[in-house]
């Protein structure tokens, strides 16, 4: 709590602002260099010990979320699509002191993908194409290509390629629509891109895979989504499972949750333009990346002995123990797969309970196929918008098979609900709802039933760490998995001031607030907070790298609380570190969401004349009165690196990708780019995965496949934090390139890394001299004192 920091005295200047001296630090990079290559290098005429890349190319792989969460089943309902991309960045590493350059079309390359041991979808995997659903509105589902996986896409439309070109003789009778008149191919993402492999894409300097979209004000229309950021190859939106192709037998009614394979280890080659792969020490050059992708737990509490399967009960429903028992008919129908089935029907009964819906009306207990009738799939954004799927309408355009609505956005939706509901505190008073609700599964099989001491909630979903502390649970999207979760993790953390409060009075101290040795780290609500996004709306920048302009981020936090808390340091704690008992703020960042600004209107007398968010003049027009899904998992509502960390150590300036994000703030960090143009997931990889992640040996990691991805690019075997400079420059013995040789940049490790955070597109260009004239050594030097930890 911030009134024991001023208590104790020895923290009061660090927290408040006041001057300080920041001692030495180690300059030395942390890791040995002894898996690379040893040459002798001439730095203008003095001859130096440096180290080439161990590789002449280095292929970096990512999904662009650090867990897609999404079920495989999609007979009954469907929260959001299957959609899993690969994304990928390939460099020409810079051997014997040359630059390290990106690879583009350009220099006759191209990447070939699959995903290892992965290659199929439809079938003993997943029920989607196989799913029937009216697309054209017609009141039939047997028409081709009438299922779920045209269905759900079919909001979104291009005039004539996915470059957002529009043509100027368009109508809108010339548009054409995914899922209606480009169908989805089976184990298909909705660009075409097929699971099993094929060619990545480049999406170039402006992004690629634009689609268009419409909002809920009647004049604005053909909203641009760019799908893929800048200077990527991508397939964009697999139907990827978490199951592997080897040890998937039987039909799907006989999957377990020891089946589930989270993080997937999706694979690039390089190939010379005629589709050659290029051979490297007589190896092919290739790499693996995480994709990672899981079921939420819907089941332990819609099905059983949970407890919305026994509130079902009590209210009189009959329908998913129906289900279960229709399903046990089947030899072969694994436990699970009942329960999956019972707890899907188990969320329609209620909601047509509690809602007034009619998605049971048809509900056929007997019968073998179709048992929604002529209701069809629950598609949930056809009545809540969703930004995750492009959907801004509500209700969406086209609905068929029920009468739709407008509801509150999908994500406010789902999460203000199940807090209400199931608060699930911990020891500590934070939900355990977050971690139990979303994917548990470990990477190891073995762990995935209720033996495994880390599980969140048991298999009828009642928490565990009741009188523990959620965070050392574990299992699926981020407890004991990513760096922030992760209590090897060393400084430097180049923290601003309100990140040194979340290390020191939230990652330092237990359950219970008390001084711990070992770090528990932040939990999901830590980042997902009123605090990030009161950040965001006070933000006014000019240059993002620095902070210039107007920000709370470079502020001390007494300034902080003022601005975010009116000065009251107990508020301040309860937004920051926000419990689910009391006055429950967790529940409240949902149900008291304010969306942000979008856009504003100078028109007068209802006239539209849209100006950005900080024009002098106009109305504040905020995102949920042009979107259903409100500003949620934009850049207006989504943590950022830049509320913890120092500047540079923060997200590209935003604008590129409206309304994705925004002009004068700062974008999200999986659109953003550093040095080079590189991606900031390209060496930290994934938010929710991110590097270094949590290794407790094979057996009992949550995710194996991040950590091996990482040793890829480590320098001694071992290090397997961000990717070093070392993996595609030649650098000196303290581990900086050499082209810093004979500036003060040469001896310092960490200042390096600070410069190249410093560095955004084009500052390549400016060479050495000019590029330490604009960051010179003492910024960077202070940014690493200060922020150390």
């Amino acid at each position: 709590m911030i009134k024991s920091i001023v208590k104790t005295g020895s923290l009061l200047a660090l927290i408040l602002g006041a001057s300080s001296a920041f001692g030495a630090y180690d300059t030395n990079p942390p890791f040995k260099m002894n898996k690379l290559n040893l040459i002798e290098y001439n730095a203008d005429g003095k001859k130096i010990k440096a180290y080439d890349p161990k590789s002449a190319y280095n292929m970096f792989v990512n999904y662009e979320l650090g867990m897609h969460c999404v079920g495989f089943e999609m007979s009954y309902c469907c929260v959001i699509p299957p959609y899993n991309s690969i994304q990928s960045q390939a460099i020409k590493t810079g051997q014997g002191g040359d630059l390290p350059s990106l690879i583009t079309p350009d220099d006759n390359k191209k990447i070939y993908y699959y995903t290892k041991d992965n290659s199929y979808s439809e079938g003993n995997k997943m029920k989607y194409w196989g799913v029937m659903k009216d697309v054209d509105g017609n009141g039939h589902m047997d028409d081709p290509g009438d299922n779920v996986a045209n269905y759900v896409w079919k909001h979104l439309y291009i005039y004539k390629d996915l470059e957002g070109t529009k043509p100027t003789d368009r109508t809108k009778e010339s548009r054409i629509y995914v899922g209606k008149d480009i169908k989805v191919p089976i184990d298909s993402g909705p660009t075409g891109k097929h699971i099993a492999g094929g060619y990545l894409e480049y999406s170039g300097k402006d992004g690629s895979n634009v689609v268009f979209t419409d909002t809920m004000v009647p004049p604005v229309q053909e909203i641009p989504l760019v799908l893929t950021a800048s200077h990527l190859w991508d397939a964009l939106g697999l139907p990827m499972t978490a199951f592997n192709d080897s040890t998937r037998k039987g039909s799907i009614r006989t999957v377990t949750e020891r089946d589930f394979q989270p993080f997937q280890k999706s694979t690039v080659q390089l190939h010379d333009q005629n589709g050659k792969p290029i051979i490297e020490n007589g190896h092919v050059v290739e790499y693996f990346g995480t994709n990672p992708v899981d079921i939420p737990n819907c089941y332990a509490c819609h099905s059983r002995e949970g407890k919305a399967a026994q509130m079902g009960r009590e209210e009189g429903l009959k329908q998913s123990d129906q289900e279960y028992a229709y399903w046990k008919t089947y030899p072969d129908e694994s436990e699970y797969m009942a329960r999956l089935a019972e707890s899907s029907i188990n969320i329609l009964a209620l909601h047509d309970k509690h809602h007034g819906t009619t998605f049971l009306s048809n509900y056929d207990s007997k019968a073998s196929s179709q048992r929604l009738g002529k209701t069809g799939e629950v598609n949930c954004a056809d009545c809540h918008g969703d930004n995750v799927s492009g959907n801004l309408q509500e209700p969406r355009p086209g609905v068929t098979g029920y009468i739709a609505v407008k509801a509150k956005p999908l994500s406010e939706a789902i999460h203000g609900f199940h807090l209400a509901m199931v608060p699930m505190p911990d020891g500590g008073d934070r939900s355990q709802a977050c971690q139990s609700c979303h994917p548990t599964h470990f990477q190891d099989p073995s762990m995935n039933d209720d033996t495994n001491p880390f599980r969140v909630a048991d298999r009828y979903g009642e928490g565990r760490f009741g009188d523990k502390d959620i965070r050392q649970s574990g299992g699926g999207c981020y407890v004991r998995r990513d760096a922030h979760s992760n209590p090897s993790a060393k400084p430097p953390f180049f923290l601003n001031d309100y990140g040194k409060y979340q290390l020191n009075e939230i990652s330092m101290k237990d359950e219970k607030g008390k001084t711990v040795k070992e770090m528990r780290g932040l939990y999901c609500t830590n980042c997902h907070s009123k605090v990030a996004q009161k950040m965001y709306e006070t933000d006014d920048l000019q240059v993002a790298q620095t902070q210039e302009g107007k920000t709370l981020r470079n502020k001390t936090l007494k300034e902080m609380i003022k601005e975010i808390a009116d000065g009251d340091a107990k508020r301040f704690n309860a937004l920051a570190d926000p419990k689910t008992t009391g006055d429950n703020e967790v529940l409240k960042y949902y149900t008291e969401h304010k969306s942000a600004t979008l856009v504003k209107n100078a028109g007068k007398d209802g006239a539209l004349d849209l100006k950005p968010w900080n024009h002098p003049k106009g109305v504040d027009v905020p995102y949920n009165v042009a979107s259903g899904g409100d500003d949620w998992w934009l850049s207006a509502s989504e943590p950022h690196c830049a509320d913890c960390h120092l500047a540079p150590f923060v997200e590209s300036m935003g604008g590129e990708y409206f309304p994705i994000d925004q002009p004068n703030k700062h974008s999200l960090y999986r659109y953003s780019k550093a040095h080079g143009d590189i991606a900031c997931q390209s060496c930290h990889e994934s938010s929710h995965g991110l590097y270094s992640t949590r290794y407790d040996g094979k057996d009992r990691s949550v995710d194996v496949t991040t950590h091996e991805q990482a040793l890829q690019y480590s320098p001694d075997g071992e290090y397997a934090g961000p990717v070093t400079c070392s993996a595609c420059h030649t650098v000196n013995e303290k581990g900086v390139p050499v082209q810093l040789e004979g500036t003060e940049y040469a001896n310092d490790y960490w200042a390096a890394v600070t410069l190249a955070h410093y560095m955004r597109s084009g500052d390549q260009k400016l060479g050495t001299k000019g590029l330490i004239k604009k960051y010179p050594y003492k910024k960077s030097q202070d940014v690493v004192q200060k922020g150390w930890k």
